[in-house]
């Protein structure tokens, strides 16, 4: 759908924030065709952005047009009053987005958001930096871990090929085998010779 495009007076700038709320349907090209539609209409009518952030699909605080989530986008620009009553109109009348709003940025608003997102790019640094860290510290444990099994599984194999010593003592208990000599006793037999008496003559 292409939107009807006024030539912009020259007014001031101002800065405005753009919430808009795509259908939960809409594919990722879509919905990018859809957020590069709505940043053209206003570069093309004279303004700028400054930011853009997909917050993804989130629940809605109420059903629009059957729907209980929505893909939400924000916005920040730049641009003159006039043409951000015209943007407001455009998306009324756009079939793809579901709910938008455009409001208007004090200084004091704009200076918390960008100290907010300062503290965001240092955080996420921050955390990017410990990712790293912790990669090259898993990395250099693996690779300790990988050298000692290396050198353990080496000196396995050393060990597997060397020749086996094996040194038994060749002492051997020595049993005293003496045989018990038997002596054979001589007993003497006594015999009794039964003399007869002889008888002399008288």
């Amino acid at each position: 759908m292409r939107f009807r495009r006024t030539r912009l007076t020259s007014q001031r700038i101002r800065d405005y924030e753009l919430a808009m709320i795509l259908s939960p349907e809409a594919t990722e090209s879509e919905a990018a065709e859809t957020v590069k539609r709505i940043s053209d209409i206003i570069t093309e009518g004279g303004g700028s952005i400054s930011h853009q952030e997909n917050w993804g699909i989130r629940r809605l605080a109420y059903p629009i047009q059957r729907f209980i989530e929505g893909n939400y986008f924000i916005t920040r620009c730049q641009m003159e009053a006039q043409a951000a009553a015209e943007l407001d109109e455009m998306l009324n009348a756009a079939q793809d987005v579901m709910r938008h709003l455009i409001f208007r940025l004090k200084k004091s608003e704009i200076a918390a958001m960008e100290v907010q997102a300062e503290r965001q790019r240092q955080e996420l640094a921050r955390q990017e930096a410990e990712a790293r860290a912790a990669a090259a510290r898993e990395a250099r444990e693996r690779e300790e871990a990988a050298a000692r099994a290396a050198a353990e599984r080496e000196a396995r194999e050393a060990e597997a090929q060397a020749p086996a010593a094996v040194s038994e003592p060749a002492a051997e208990a020595s049993e005293p085998s003496g045989e018990a000599e038997t002596e054979e006793t001589a007993v003497p037999v006594a015999e009794s010779e039964s003399e007869e008496g002889v008888q002399s003559p008288v």
